[in-house]
């Protein structure tokens, strides 16, 4: 039997930290830019679309938990931001959200999927993931937490290379 930790740390439970609401603007990236979210959004930084550095995406939160996947025989500890709060940052309104990788790869995920808190790795094992290893965000599900994540559906929306969330 598997046994699947989550947890899930709010910026605004870390020491004396706010967490920024929808309704703040949203500040420019001051590194390199590794997530741009376009569609249907309230909130932007750049034309169209609201970007992401690694700190800005940081701030939001932190949520990790081990897990099986497709990609790996043992359970891998998967470390990064809720989904959730990414979308909540730039006042996300819709149904879909369509996930794009740096290699062009594209799925469509239902706003449905939130129910199971996926994040968007920035480390595996403790370990910064980079472009050659499935970085630098990875889209994981709590997977063996819930019975149905053990399906190719959810297999295909582990989104690794992720670089933009369209929402629609």
């Amino acid at each position: 039997m598997r046994y699947v930790t989550l947890l899930v740390t709010l910026v605004g439970l870390l020491g004396g930290m706010r967490s920024a609401s929808a309704a703040e603007p949203l500040p420019h990236p001051q590194g390199a830019v590794i997530l741009a979210v376009t569609g249907n959004v309230t909130q932007t930084n750049a034309p169209g679309q609201a970007q992401f550095d690694k700190a800005m995406l940081e701030a939001l939160g932190k949520a990790s938990y081990t897990t099986s996947s497709e990609v790996s025989a043992t359970p891998m500890t998967f470390e990064g931001v809720p989904l959730r709060a990414v979308l909540e940052r730039v006042g996300a309104l819709g149904k879909t959200i369509k996930a794009t990788a740096l290699n062009a790869y594209q799925i469509s995920i239902p706003m449905e999927d939130l129910q199971f808190e996926p994040i968007l790795a920035m480390k595996v094992d403790g370990r910064v993931i980079t472009a050659r290893d499935k970085g630098p965000l990875w889209i994981a599900y709590p997977r063996d937490a819930h019975p149905v994540l053990q399906d190719a559906k959810y297999d295909s929306r582990w989104v690794w290379q992720l670089s933009r969330l369209h929402i629609e």
